[in-house]
């Protein structure tokens, strides 16, 4: 009882709020447009809806009206973006860090990139305020991609991430020294939301047409067809690496087949996902998809510190 009580206050004197210095002129027209981006989606309808569906749709509108009447710097403080997409103090996050932290590599190279940017104002992590639970969280799934596979994602050209929540995984790529190009496929509204936290942290964000004229930055998409555009004709795939952390394992069958066809040549994966979404056997479909692919050496494992999850990662053997 007593720890639990130290830990509440040490929780809460992290946590208090502190003003937030005033917004750059850059960030100011980040904001701007932002705020431009989610005025011009329209309020969604839930009529008709599956429950999942439904608060997906809740989600979005909650979302919008928060952008366009707060403040929305402050972002990460949300519950809309907490509930959903920010992990902040998961009991599990504290075995991430550890493991993080034992490896060899960790003073090199995770113990920059995973130090917390200010924008979006989000909570530090208790044991380590440095970084958040969700940068920490994030880090642990790169780093048993890495150990599983042998591969390094610094020298991979292309990144697809299907669900990219706010670019915090994006963000964690160009951390550990990613210089390739970067995609990110989503909702309309949450696509929105990441070129503004990628733009106000650094990175260079592009338009369709700049993206591909470009050596190297993101692109947050939301378009079905623009994304097969660029896959099909405009991505080198033999060294592409696909992405989706609990995002395509709750996204409808026709949805799954439609993006997951077009990363038939990718190099490498990195995928979490739970057993079960709704009616969906997850455990069977992701087992009979990879069977698709046998040119991928997979492994796939039970995430024991989050009972009833998976990780599938893999990659093409170097002589194939």
């Amino acid at each position: 009882m007593l720890q639990r009580m130290i830990k509440k206050m040490l929780y809460v004197l992290l946590n208090k709020d502190k003003a937030l210095p005033a917004p750059s002129s850059k960030e100011e027209e980040f904001l701007s447009e932002l705020q431009t981006a989610f005025r011009e989606l329209p309020v969604l309808k839930t009529k008709n809806l599956l429950p999942s569906e439904a608060e997906w749709v809740n989600n979005m509108n909650r979302l919008r009206s928060l952008v366009l009447n707060h403040n929305p710097r402050e972002f990460l403080r949300w519950g809309v973006i907490s509930g959903t997409m920010f992990v902040a103090k998961a009991r599990y996050i504290l075995t991430e860090l550890n493991y993080v932290k034992q490896r060899t590599d960790w003073d090199t190279r995770w113990r920059t990139a995973i130090k917390e940017s200010p924008t979006g104002h989000p909570l530090p992590y208790l044991f380590y305020p440095d970084s958040s639970g969700n940068l920490i969280h994030h880090a642990y799934h790169v780093a048993q991609f890495e150990e599983k596979t042998g591969a390094h994602i610094h020298n991979t050209d292309y990144v697809f991430e299907f669900g990219g929540g706010y670019g915090s995984m994006c963000r964690l790529f160009f951390n550990l020294g990613f210089h390739g190009k970067y995609i990110i496929f989503d909702l309309p509204s949450f696509s929105a939301l990441q070129r503004y936290f990628l733009k106000a942290i650094g990175l260079p964000v592009h338009s369709l047409d700049t993206f591909i004229k470009s050596k190297t930055g993101v692109i947050c998409l939301s378009d079905i067809e623009q994304l097969k555009l660029l896959i099909t004709d405009h991505i080198e795939v033999s060294n592409s690496m696909f992405i989706a952390t609990w995002s395509i394992s709750e996204a409808p069958i026709t949805i799954r087949d439609s993006v997951l066809s077009l990363t038939s040549e990718f190099k490498s994966f990195l995928l979490a996902y739970q057993e079960k979404f709704g009616e969906v056997n997850n455990v069977d479909f992701f087992s009979k998809w990879k069977d698709t692919n046998r040119a991928i050496i997979w492994h796939n494992w039970q995430i024991k510190h989050i009972p009833g999850n998976n990780y599938l990662v893999g990659k093409k053997a170097d002589n194939s």
